[in-house]
């Protein structure tokens, strides 16, 4: 097998891991107020930063917000939609102050299944043992190294009906 390969294969392998944390925060159904009109969102202050909300994060969140319980999507798929990177969107996801409703954040996992970052934590931890009883709840699937199985309809198609 050539060397290239052999990495490759090293590097996916590495992204899988054990859960060791419990979850200890399952919420999915609270709803923070969410800004629609221009001026509520040139003024909104977000309380993770202390910062004004930029028009690119609520691109990102008003995107977030239309992906269906029990169904997933990628980074890679807003990063698409919205002609941005995976790292773009994974930093406004990082300080979403809308979570979990009506901005699931928890609903976005990365391109090669595995469950991706939460609150700016990767790999085993309270964050991703958090995300991954989310989404448990409302009907997805996950392997034992937190790989991304199947949505709450039984696919692991990836949302992408944004409008």
């Amino acid at each position: 097998m050539p060397s290239i390969i052999k990495e490759k294969i090293k590097i996916k392998q590495k992204k899988h891991i054990k859960q060791t944390f419990v979850a200890n925060n399952k919420d999915i159904h609270t709803k923070i107020y969410y800004p629609t009109t221009q001026e509520e969102r040139e003024t909104f202050i977000n309380y993770k930063n202390g910062k004004v909300v930029t028009p690119f994060q609520y691109k990102v969140y008003d995107l977030v917000a239309q992906i269906p319980k029990g169904q997933v999507t990628s980074y890679k798929v807003l990063s698409d939609t919205l002609k941005s990177a995976p790292r773009a969107i994974g930093q406004a996801l990082r300080l979403n102050p809308f979570c979990p409703l009506p901005v699931p954040c928890h609903r976005v996992i990365a391109s090669d299944l595995t469950i991706g970052g939460f609150a700016g934590k990767f790999g085993d931890c309270q964050n991703t043992a958090n995300k991954k009883a989310m989404l448990e709840l409302e009907g997805c699937g996950f392997n034992e190294d937190y790989l991304f199985k199947n949505n709450v309809d039984g696919n692991q198609i990836m949302f992408k009906d944004f409008e």
